[in-house]
Formats: C-alpha cells, sequence, structure tokens
C-alpha cells in the first residue's frame, strides 16, 4: 500500500506541474493509464463559450484512429446513454460504461463498429471534469480484451486521483496563458490575467501578480490583514484557510478542498477560489521557498438551493452530493446506481460518507436536513 500511495502522490504532482509546464500533460495522462493498466486514454478541457482547447491530450491511440474521432461525437454521446444521462454523471466519479449501456446499445453504433471494436477495446472508463457555463472536461481511458478486470481498488484510486486533475484543468483555464514561453514559475503567474497570489502555510502572502495586487489594493474581494491573505466575503468561513493548510501539509490528502470555495465580491459577484499546492512544484526557477499554496481567484456561478449549499457547509464530493440529492427525492439505491451509472454498493459508500459528513443518520434526516439548509452570507 505504501509504494501505491508513493505511485498516486507522483501522479498527481505530474498533474500539477503540467499546469506550469503544459507539456507534461501527455505524461501526466500516459502515467496515469499505466499506473490503472488501461490500453488507452484521452482527456479533453474546452473552455467555453469561445471553444478553445485548454488542454487535449492522448495516449497510445493509433493515428489513423484518432486523427478521425472528431467524426464520432454523436456516436459517442448516444454510446453513455444520450445527452440526458451524460448529464446525471457526477463530476469526479468513475463510471464504467458496462454500468450505463450495453450491447443493446454499442451493437451497430458507428463509433463502436468502427473505432472501439477494432482496437480490442470491451469497456471504458469515463470521468467528467467539469459541465458549466465556463469549461467541458472529460477523461476517457480504454480498457482492452487482454486487460485485467478493474478491481475497487483502482477504481477508489481513481476517485482519489480525480479531483486533483479537475483541479489542474481548472486552474489552467483561469491562468488562460501560454506558459511555456515564461522564465520562471511567478513570470507565468504574472503573465496571467486572473488573480494569482502565492501564500505559506500560515497565509502569509508571499507573492501576488497584478490583478491579485488591484484586488488587494482595494481590499476587494481579497485583502491583506497584517500581511496575511483573507476572503471577507467567503461564504462558508475559513474554508480558504483549512484548504492552504492541508494543502501545505500534504498534497495527497487535499482531496476537493479548495476547488471552488465560494465568496462574493463588495458588489455581491459571486467568486471562486482555487486552491494549488506547491510542494514539489519546482519546474521552473525563481519560486520563493516560503510559497507552500498558490491561490487563484475567478468567477463562479452563483450556488444552487439546497444542494450546493450542503455540499459547501460539508464538503461533499460531486458524488456524494448528487446521491444526496437522489435520496432526497425519494430514490431507492438500485434506482441511484442505474442513474448514477456505479454499482449499489458504491452508492451505499457514498450515502455512509454523507451521513458521517453530515452527521445525520437515516434517510428521513437528509429529508428534514435538505428544507432547512441555508447558505451563510
Amino acid at each position: 500500500m505504501p509504494e501505491q500511495f508513493s505511485e498516486l502522490n507522483g501522479l498527481i504532482g505530474t498533474f500539477y506541474d503540467a499546469i506550469i509546464e503544459p507539456g507534461l500533460w501527455q505524461k501526466a495522462l500516459d502515467d496515469m493509464r499505466r499506473h490503472f493498466g488501461f490500453h488507452l486514454g484521452a482527456l479533453t478541457v474546452i473552455a467555453l463559450p469561445t471553444g478553445a482547447g485548454v488542454v487535449q491530450v492522448s495516449t497510445n491511440i493509433p493515428e489513423n484512429y484518432l486523427g478521425g474521432m472528431q467524426i464520432y461525437n454523436d456516436d459517442i454521446i448516444k454510446l453513455w446513454g444520450g445527452p440526458g444521462r451524460l448529464a446525471e454523471l457526477p463530476l469526479e466519479e468513475p463510471i464504467l460504461q458496462s454500468k450505463v449501456t450495453g450491447p443493446d446499445i454499442w451493437n451497430g453504433n458507428r463509433f463502436y463498429e468502427e473505432w472501439v471494436r477494432p482496437q480490442g477495446l470491451v469497456d471504458q472508463v469515463g470521468i467528467a471534469l467539469a459541465r458549466d457555463a465556463t469549461m467541458l472536461g472529460n477523461i476517457g481511458l480504454g480498457l482492452h480484451e487482454s486487460s485485467a478486470p478493474l478491481t475497487e481498488a483502482d477504481m477508489e484510486g481513481l476517485r482519489l486521483l480525480a479531483p486533483h486533475v479537475r483541479r489542474a484543468a481548472t486552474i489552467s483555464r483561469i491562468l488562460d496563458v501560454s506558459t511555456s514561453a515564461a522564465a520562471t514559475f511567478e513570470a507565468a503567474l504574472d503573465a496571467a490575467r486572473s488573480a494569482v497570489v502565492l501564500v505559506a502555510e500560515d497565509m502569509a502572502i508571499v507573492h501576488a501578480n497584478a490583478a491579485a495586487r488591484a484586488m488587494l489594493g482595494n481590499g476587494d474581494p481579497i485583502a491583506s490583514v497584517r500581511g496575511k491573505l483573507t476572503l471577507p466575503r467567503e461564504l462558508v468561513p475559513n474554508r480558504l484557510q483549512t484548504a492552504v493548510e492541508v494543502a501545505a501539509r500534504a498534497e495527497q490528502e487535499l482531496g476537493r478542498r479548495g476547488i471552488g470555495i465560494a465568496a462574493k465580491a463588495r458588489d455581491g459577484t459571486a467568486l471562486a477560489v482555487q486552491v494549488m499546492p506547491l510542494e514539489r512544484r519546482v519546474p521552473r526557477g525563481g519560486l520563493d521557498r516560503r510559497a507552500a499554496v498558490a491561490v487563484f481567484i475567478g468567477g463562479a456561478a452563483a450556488p444552487e438551493m439546497p444542494a450546493d449549499a450542503l455540499r459547501l457547509l460539508y464538503e461533499l464530493t460531486p458524488a456524494e452530493q448528487r446521491v444526496f440529492e437522489l435520496v432526497v427525492a425519494g430514490e431507492p439505491t438500485a434506482r441511484i446506481a442505474e442513474t448514477l451509472g456505479v454499482a449499489p454498493s458504491t452508492v451505499r459508500t457514498h450515502l455512509l460518507r454523507v451521513f458521517e459528513k453530515t452527521g445525520q443518520h437515516t434517510r428521513g434526516e437528509l429529508v428534514k436536513l435538505s428544507r432547512e439548509i441555508t447558505l451563510p452570507g
């Protein structure tokens, strides 16, 4: 287990390094593929509404198959049960396609007949990274007929890795700059139009780019109190500080903490703050050794009540939030598993974590909580 944990830490680190060294995205994906025993993989992140590619890499897909993938977009969506079914799948949750659809959908599908079957692929895992007004992102990992079956430990490893990949993709979109031309880490951040602040573990400001300095000067939406970064209108108090402390201590423990920390500007504009650990982040020179975490400040959609409020208050993962929503809607475990494309045992695991995080013990108590929950601020 320690060796596997160490390997997973290495995978996490490479994805974070790819934010500043975009050429590392392909290596990060390939390392991920090899670690879990997949035959091939593809990672696509697209900025909206422009449609510009933020990350578009693949691994072990033959050139003659890679070049024609775009003609199968509609067929790929059909393999997953259609756009409505895709929209139900939670972010960050690894989903086996065979849990969502089967041969009745696959047989006769152009993508399956002309692309999947000829390569000896028998199943795939999909992980949605983003699905909102600013970004679409997903990972596809194909299983070959000669591949060993995926274990629950493999799926759990993918769950642990997914929020880190999502964070790296989100920050790459926020930076919106060609970092490969930057001579140092700080130069890459300074070239970004979005606000970025490097902080020490105790929140002391080590470096702020031009956009962040302007915000700090106005005290909105971030501020400096005795040289330490604060988020005055954080919707759930102390989330940023907690995320920074965890990220500085051990990046593999960060999970989805620090993804989309909700806050508001003075005028009420919704904001999302992303936290990136800097442990071992030395792909460029010029990084002050005191800097433990990079904090990115960007726009965000307003949270929806009550599910998003519960997610913010209790730090639920997207899958746990989705299970909460379906439980509150009165769906039984078997139906939730079918909807999410996971095993009933996985639903039960998610539900136990929801109970643990919220302090509730029954489905009825979750229903009551959903009626009572409110967001501060």
